[in-house]
């Protein structure tokens, strides 16, 4: 049995009709997408032709937790959300991980991130900015330049790139710190949602913001809302 078919996971509904994967994917029941972000596919490769020594098991983790993910929910298109290598030397591996993925779901939208090659985006379409009804979806590493040109329909920003984390202890020295999902406000009709790096190589770290609305908590096998603790802005 696959790690992926062998793993349970958990939902819950962060908005009526969006649910949020404890895999760490977002996925919209009836616009029928799902989303995920900061694959950072062949970051063993990648790292281990600068030198790095690095045990060979995120590669098929990505790829079989994608194929049941768009198997357990059904989606017609699949939102990847920047940041699907890792670098140039893991772009013959990415390109084979989308050519597998691509007989599972009727379309895959690759969206621009900082760490996306020319070696893989000669070989396969790539978007800026994608939009769905209500949504808005970019990588994040432009927030700002992409938000000036957003509009009143574009109600919530998707984005990754940051890699948000949480941690919790016992205050016994148990310190564990969980991949999350950041809703935070940008203006009284709009939001942003940051999503968790997909990578199991991303421990990822606290977004602090004073705008947080909610954070939800991805696990192996649950996920949770965990009350949000509001930081300045820095």
């Amino acid at each position: 049995m696959s790690l992926a078919a062998s793993t349970r996971f958990a939902t819950a509904n962060v908005t009526p009709d969006v649910l949020l994967d404890s895999r760490r994917a977002l996925v919209h029941a009836t616009q029928r997408w799902m989303a995920v972000a900061d694959i950072h596919f062949g970051y063993e490769v990648h790292r281990a032709r600068q030198g790095a020594l690095l045990p060979d098991f995120g590669m098929p983790q990505i790829e079989q937790t994608l194929l049941a993910l768009l198997s357990d929910h059904l989606p017609r298109r699949l939102i990847l959300v920047g940041d699907i290598m890792d670098g140039s030397g893991s772009a013959t591996e990415t390109l084979k991980l989308l050519e597998n993925l691509q007989p599972h779901v009727s379309e895959i939208i690759c969206i621009l991130g900082n760490h996306d090659r020319p070696a893989l985006r000669n070989n396969w379409p790539f978007v800026e900015t994608h939009r769905e009804p209500g949504f808005l979806f970019s990588h994040g590493h432009h927030f700002k330049a992409v938000e000036r040109h957003a509009t009143a329909a574009d109600a919530v920003h998707i984005t990754g790139h940051e890699h948000p984390a949480i941690a919790l202890s016992d205050g016994a020295g148990l310190r564990l710190r969980f991949p999350a999902l950041v809703r935070e406000k940008l203006s009284d009709s709009r939001e942003r949602w940051l999503l968790p790096a997909f990578s199991p190589w991303a421990a990822g770290g606290a977004y602090k913001s004073a705008n947080i609305i909610e954070q939800w908590i991805c696990a192996p096998g649950r996920v949770w809302r965990h009350e949000a603790t509001i930081c300045e802005a820095k």
